[in-house]
């Protein structure tokens, strides 16, 4: 498992070879103001690590809209429609399914596009985050139709685009045990995960090319998971550093 004084190790192969390990920060999940959501937000202005919040369009409340306009970095990514599962029960649960005609899914993301564009207007950059992390191919193929120019799941990318002018830029680090206590995962757990992705870039064991991504979800965050994302954010070495969510997703 992975320390803080592995993660150094890391990041200092990084700055032999004069290369920078940029990182990206998305959390899920963004429906109202909590006081979960205003303790990332005090995250992102104290340490300067800009945020990329997946809001739900069909549930986003008035409060959320007029909250975020007093943020500087913050911008709003698109996740799904409402949140809702319709696969069957043998299967993992997915809103951008292929249960349904892809043209019923494509259609219900348009309307949470248009929400948006709407509430958020500059600040929401056309950027699918499937709920569940889970998309069908089909549903996928038609993002680009709708106007989005993103997409973000979980793991190593494949390639660059996911489908004809859909640039794909994922996450690779999740502090949330989903399949045991749902609670934090453990630094440790999270720092290999970190030094993982990390590693494989540097060796181009994966895509090089692709931001390393912080995977959260405020709205289950525990007292450990709060202080580990201050011990990241407040984490310092030359080599390291977090991108602007324009960055993330620069528009070619």
């Amino acid at each position: 498992m992975g320390t803080w004084d592995d993660l150094r190790a890391e990041l200092d192969s990084w700055a032999q070879t004069d290369k920078r390990a940029t990182m990206w920060w998305r959390d899920d999940d963004a429906v109202s103001v909590t006081d979960e959501l205003e303790e990332i937000l005090s995250c992102e202005r104290s340490y300067h690590v800009p945020l990329a919040l997946a809001v739900i369009p069909g549930k986003v409340e008035n409060g959320l809209v007029d909250r975020l306009v007093e943020t500087l970095d913050t911008r709003i990514l698109q996740h799904g429609w409402r949140h809702e599962n319709h696969a069957p029960a043998d299967r993992k649960k997915q809103e951008l399914d292929d249960v349904r005609p892809a043209e019923s899914v494509l259609a219900e993301m348009q309307s949470g596009f248009d929400v948006l564009t709407a509430r958020f207007a500059s600040r929401f950059l056309p950027v699918m985050v499937p709920p569940w992390n889970r998309i069908s191919p089909q549903v996928l193929q038609g993002l680009p139709n709708i106007g989005l120019r993103g997409v973000s799941t979980y793991g190593p990318r494949r390639q660059p685009y996911a489908a004809d002018g859909l640039l794909q830029v994922n996450t690779h680090i999740d502090v949330i045990d989903w399949r045991g206590t749902r609670g934090f995962v453990g630094e440790d757990v999270c720092l290999e995960a970190m030094i993982t992705h990390l590693k494989a870039r540097r060796t181009a064991t994966v895509d090089p090319v692709e931001t390393t991504g912080l995977l959260t979800h405020h709205l289950v965050h525990d007292s450990a998971t709060t202080a580990f994302l201050h011990d990241l954010f407040s984490f310092e070495h030359p080599a390291l550093s977090w991108q602007a969510i324009a960055g993330v997703f620069p528009w070619q």
